[in-house]
């Protein structure tokens, strides 16, 4: 196990704000994050990572964030599909986004993902797959996932 680093501040419950001693006052819940990277694979296959943020989280929202655009050359890729869920091809935060191009990936969420996000229960990781629709030979994507969440 290595050390902590002292440029850091850990704690293991919910820290929750404002100049009452009650969440019932003007209490507010302290919103974390935590960023996985992928990276494409020349043969196109789906690539996946994974968070595990705290039981009992509320999702606040996504950010996909397109470091490196993939550039397909002598491949076949068109789009760079995302997903985000509860395992690996998930769907139950986000339906499948394309990410091709560089930038940040607007994002739209249903009803029923929005739901999913408002208490994570026990289902503690988040899973993000891209998946492009073909072979990337030229230049690999390279993708910044963050998952924003207030512990409740």
């Amino acid at each position: 196990m290595s050390t902590p680093s002292l440029t850091h501040t850990y704690f293991g419950s919910t820290l929750v704000a404002g100049d009452a001693l009650t969440e019932a006052a003007n209490g507010g819940y302290a919103t974390l994050m935590q960023t996985i990277s992928l990276t494409s694979t020349a043969d196109g296959l789906a690539v996946s990572g994974s968070i595990s943020i705290p039981a009992g989280s509320q999702i606040v929202n996504f950010f996909v964030d397109t470091l490196t655009a993939p550039v397909a050359g002598a491949g076949t890729a068109t789009t760079a599909p995302i997903t985000i869920g509860t395992a690996a091809a998930g769907t139950q935060y986000l339906s499948s986004t394309n990410c091709f191009t560089a930038g940040r990936t607007a994002l739209a969420f249903t009803a029923a993902q929005v739901t999913a996000m408002s208490n994570v229960s026990t289902n503690t990781s988040v899973f993000a797959t891209v998946d492009p629709n073909g072979t990337i030979v030229t230049t690999q994507g390279v993708w910044l996932v963050t998952v924003v969440y207030a512990m409740k």
